[in-house]
């Protein structure tokens, strides 16, 4: 299990000049495996994002290593970019679309640059994902046109698109009311179920804690493990 996981090891974060730095992450290890639901809640401001950014290879830690199924992304020189591409899918506070395409088509973009198949199945695809997060009639809508939920679903059935290995969510129901909320948290959680995929939320919420095997907090640089189930234990939840 362990080659296939993503981990921290020892890992950490700090900004700012030689002797003022500030630390927000201090010899954090972490480990997240295929299937596996964790949260990570804490202070704002407490290095959440940091932690995120760091693990998905966005950020490079101070100190420590990073590793994705084994490797080291500081080690994989040009590839570094293709491998996070069919790794992660990342939700991010601020959506991040582009303004210049529709709705479907933003969903389509992981599909574009590291996804596999004809366009007729990714399209079909892309258009399951926009019925999951309540957007099906929303595909030729320009982003422009969006509410601030509804792109932040749409952030979230692009994370999707092409079955990563690991989904990495910042805060992704943050703005979402119960309905559109319940939406994201089921699509999310049913991929890891169906595809083995692992997910990580940071959020100052709950909407993932009943899903959880383990709920962490991050406080004062440190991870505190609050909770772990068995990953065999997922499907009572």
């Amino acid at each position: 299990m362990e080659s296939e996981s993503i981990c921290l090891e020892g890992v950490s974060m700090a900004y700012g000049p030689a002797g003022k730095a500030v630390k927000v992450l201090d010899g954090v290890n972490f480990q997240l495996n295929p299937g596996e639901v964790c949260v990570i809640s804490g202070r704002s401001g407490c290095g959440k994002t940091t932690l995120l950014h760091v693990l998905g290879g966005l950020l490079h830690p101070t100190g420590g290593a990073v590793r994705w199924q084994g490797r080291s992304p500081g080690e994989l020189g040009a590839a570094v970019d293709r491998l996070r591409g069919e790794t992660f899918g990342f939700i991010f506070q601020n959506p991040c679309l582009l303004a210049e395409l529709t709705a479907l088509e933003n969903v389509m973009m992981p599909w574009r640059s590291h996804g596999k198949g004809s366009f007729r199945a990714a399209k079909g695809r892309a258009l399951e994902l926009l019925e999951a997060v309540g957007l099906g009639d929303r595909g030729s809508a320009s982003c422009e046109d969006l509410s601030g939920g509804e792109k932040q679903r749409l952030a979230a059935a692009r994370a999707a698109m092409v079955r990563p290995k690991f989904l990495l969510a910042d805060e992704p129901t943050g703005s979402l009311d119960s309905f559109a909320e319940r939406a994201v948290v089921e699509l999310l959680c049913g991929l890891c179920d169906r595809c083995r995929s692992g997910l990580l939320v940071v959020s100052h919420g709950n909407a993932f804690n009943h899903m959880a095997h383990r709920r962490l907090v991050l406080d004062g640089g440190r991870l505190i493990d609050e909770s772990r189930r068995s990953a065999a234990d997922f499907g009572d939840a």
